[in-house]
């Protein structure tokens, strides 16, 4: 990705060229419905770590009754280290990995992470939903930048970014959806605190993180 240096060992991100890098993905976001209402299929992404070694994990499930569908996952080590608000250049690459490999396409995918509410309006989900050019929905479980209105809607800059929910799930656009069909989407898919799509995939992420030894080399486990 751009802004990263290679060394010998971990790479070092060269933060402006990395910022640079976030404005150009968030200039390429198109904030319209990118499929039919209601889906059919959504799906959820979340990262697990073991170390140096990321665990992509991506779920679809059915809209109506949230069956689990299908499961794909990726396994690749990270050299990029944790740097708040640029997670995208230490995680995605396993996300976009284990979408690809999933055999059911889901119409929307939920990303256990902020999407446009984020210091350059490009978080793991926007970044994810442009490199795959798919619909996509941040949804993250802490506060990052903005303040919450007594309505819900988180205002960074003078600029509507997000909400956030009763439950504290902070929502906000990846890709090709507006932010009214997210906040109706995460509040139709959330049977507990966090929507199921991402709880699921949460789920997967550390049921393979404990197995990580035997899923070397692998690319779907059921």
């Amino acid at each position: 990705m751009a802004g990263l240096k290679s060394m010998s060992g971990p790479v070092k991100i060269d933060l402006e060229k990395a910022k640079r890098a976030q404005v150009l993905i968030a200039g390429k976001v198109v904030e319209k419905d990118g499929f039919s209402w209601p889906p059919r299929l959504v799906g959820g992404v979340d990262v697990a770590f073991k170390g140096d070694t990321a665990i992509g994990a991506a779920v679809v499930l059915r809209f109506g009754d949230l069956g689990v569908v299908d499961r794909a996952f990726c396994v690749r080590t990270v050299r990029v280290p944790y740097i708040p608000t640029f997670l995208a250049f230490r995680e995605v690459a396993a996300m976009v990995e284990a979408v690809r490999r999933l055999r059911a396409r889901p119409d929307v995918v939920l990303v256990d992470a902020h999407g446009k509410l984020h210091p350059r309006k490009a978080g793991e989900a926007t970044h994810l939903g442009v490199v795959l050019d798919i619909p996509t929905v941040g949804v993250a479980k802490s506060h990052l930048v903005g303040t919450v209105r007594d309505d819900g809607y988180v205002v960074y800059r003078g600029e509507v970014l997000g909400y956030r929910l009763e439950t504290g799930v902070y929502v906000s656009v990846g890709h090709r959806v507006t932010l009214e069909t997210a906040i109706k989407l995460v509040r139709q898919v959330t049977r507990y605190s966090i929507p199921e799509p991402t709880r699921q995939a949460h789920i997967y992420a550390n049921e393979l993180r404990r197995r990580l030894d035997e899923l070397r080399g692998s690319s779907t486990l059921l």
